[in-house]
């Protein structure tokens, strides 16, 4: 059987967890369930990118911005898109500084962008929505059942539950080798190089 597939979903396990009755809509006058949202809507973009979850991945060619950018090192100023959370990666791998809706690099050419987003929970793995659950519910624990022992118990199992999530979303895909190596191709450069005037040419 599926696990939660909306945010609703996610907070009404939650919810469970800590003795509450399950709900299927956030009321203003439940103060539990909208006290519940605003934290998980803090949460949810923390969480995500604190192990690069693979699911809350995305790929994108960069646009090159009309703006010009003369700062320090940069040269070069591309739009970053509208639902991404955190950089994850630049293709090729060049210096980069993230300022506002931007990434300001020293290079001109065709960029490709590696980076997390606010994944639906559809998207979600089964062990992250888990995880993800008793994390929220640890988060809320003191203020709605004032249980400091039960709060401890939801953060141990939840600590768990995010190894799982994580051994999990590391085998989904293999390790992949070096993607853009300028360093190494700069060093074969010099050693061809090198050899060719060793060689008395």
């Amino acid at each position: 059987m599926a696990g939660p597939q909306t945010d609703i979903e996610i907070m009404s396990s939650a919810a469970v967890l800590l003795g509450q009755a399950p709900f299927t809509t956030i009321t203003e006058s439940d103060k539990f369930s909208v006290g519940m949202q605003q934290i998980y809507d803090l949460m949810v973009p923390s969480i995500l990118t604190e192990a690069h979850w693979k699911f809350a991945r995305k790929y994108q060619q960069l646009n090159l911005s009309v703006d010009e950018v003369d700062f320090a090192q940069w040269s070069s100023a591309y739009n970053l898109p509208s639902d991404l959370i955190s950089v994850y990666r630049l293709y090729p791998n060049v210096d980069y500084e993230v300022v506002g809706n931007q990434i300001y690099t020293g290079t001109s050419g065709q960029l490709k962008l590696e980076y997390i987003y606010q994944a639906p929970v559809s998207k979600w793995s089964e062990p992250f929505k888990e995880y993800f659950v008793y994390a929220l519910a640890a988060k809320l624990a003191l203020s709605t059942a004032e249980d400091r022992n039960m709060a401890q118990y939801l953060e141990r199992i939840s600590a768990q539950k995010k190894s799982s999530a994580m051994w999990v979303d590391a085998q989904s895909s293999p390790n992949r080798g070096i993607q853009s190596k300028p360093w190494i191709n700069v060093r074969r450069v010099a050693s061809n190089n090198f050899d060719y005037f060793n060689e008395g040419n």
